[in-house]
């Protein structure tokens, strides 16, 4: 078993675990509770483990894992790996480590958010001092898969929605531009899709996984059973949650 496997198995485990945090009402706080109907008409959930350092300014690195429903269905998909990593505008000192749940009602958000390249960008403050603290983020996802309308280079941008503890010793605000894109080698790699024979351009990439143009034999992978079934328990449990405007809003447009 590869590394590679290893990581990704690690962060679907993550995954399981923050969806727990995130929807148990004996786990979440009121303020950050994920609610059943915010579940039930999403199209996707991405979970992802950030770590910033900062000194009056500072950089971000995240990782973690993505899960969206079929286009056109309401059966969820198999997770696939996600990165990201940029810099911080802030005024702030310290290390945080933050456990962030983006959900995406549509799937135009999924495509533009973590099924193509993106970047993040927006306004953030965080406060963490010990085991549990908070970060409030506005941002955007424009993603980088140009396309032409009118005669014009034009740009998806989206809004989501965005729920994050965070634990260390941190204190600032300030202006946060982060690069997401998909793990490729590492989803092959831990489904089994990899071939030294094979041309990487012609192998399957975590964008065709999310669409469900690659079968995945899921029983072959217990996590992702899992989490597959958790996010459909806790989207059927019928929790009201935290009132969803305060975490962010969903729209999309063109730029």
């Amino acid at each position: 078993m590869s590394s590679k496997h290893l990581q990704v198995k690690r962060e679907i485990l993550r995954a399981i675990a923050m969806l727990e945090d995130y929807t148990s009402s004996a786990t979440a706080d009121g303020d950050m509770e994920i609610g059943s109907e915010i579940l039930r008409r999403a199209r996707g959930v991405a979970f992802l483990t950030s770590y910033t350092v900062g000194f009056f300014g500072g950089g971000t690195f995240s990782h973690g894992v993505l899960i969206a429903k079929r286009p056109n269905s309401e059966a969820w998909g198999p997770p696939v790996a996600l990165s990201g990593g940029g810099a911080t505008g802030m005024f702030g000192v310290g290390y945080k480590e933050d456990s962030q749940v983006y959900v995406l009602d549509t799937d135009e958000a999924v495509e533009t958010c973590f099924t193509e390249q993106s970047v993040k960008v927006g306004l953030t403050a965080s406060v963490s001092l010990g085991p549990l603290g908070r970060s409030i983020d506005g941002s955007a996802f424009i993603g980088m898969d140009s396309k032409y309308q009118a005669g014009q280079e034009t740009r998806k941008a989206v809004g989501v929605h965005h729920y994050s503890y965070s634990k260390g010793v941190f204190i600032g605000a300030g202006v946060e531009v982060s690069y997401f894109s998909t793990r490729d080698d590492d989803t092959r790699d831990y489904y089994g899709l990899n071939d030294d024979n094979v041309p990487e351009s012609q192998l399957p990439s975590a964008r065709m996984i999310v669409r469900g143009d690659v079968t995945i034999d899921t029983t072959a992978h217990p996590e992702v059973e899992q989490l597959l079934s958790a996010v459909q328990f806790a989207a059927g449990d019928e929790r009201p949650g935290a009132a969803i405007n305060t975490h962010g809003t969903s729209w999309h447009t063109t730029v």
